[in-house]
């Protein structure tokens, strides 16, 4: 239920919250080993928010999506066990580079650091990805 005290111009601010996010098929592999990944992706503006920035939601996706290719090197199936994500400083349209690198793999887990930096090499954001191994790649 919408409250009908809601200010419209709150609304106005909530309903530019609720977007379209798109633009990860753009995503462009560099280097991948077991334990290793380094990806790029031109950010299009249908992957900014709308102050103008990188959505923290693409950064997250981002993180995830490299995470679990690099866990995938090791010839294992997996998902997303759970992730935290350090947001340092917002990018706007441009290329970013998403690095991946392997703390930990065991039986069931796979840990790893994530870092987004853009094309000066300064960092965006830092996440740590686990992904749980579902089985072998057949």
């Amino acid at each position: 239920m919408i409250s009908k005290m809601m200010n419209e111009k709150i609304m106005e601010g909530i309903r530019a919250h609720m977007q379209d996010l798109s633009g990860f098929d753009r995503i462009e592999l560099l280097e991948i080993e077991p334990g290793h990944s380094l990806f790029k992706i031109d950010v299009t503006e249908k992957m900014l928010n709308h102050y103008g920035a990188v959505h923290g939601g693409a950064l997250y996706t981002l993180c995830d999506m490299v995470s679990g290719m690099t866990a995938y090197a090791y010839g294992v199936s997996n998902v997303t066990l759970s992730g935290n994500i350090n947001y340092v400083r917002p990018a706007g349209v441009g290329t970013l580079y998403i690095e991946c690198n392997t703390l930990h793999k065991g039986r069931t887990t796979v840990v790893q650091d994530v870092t987004v930096r853009d094309k000066e090499e300064k960092l965006l954001c830092t996440a740590r990805m686990t992904m749980y191994i579902t089985g072998e790649v057949e």
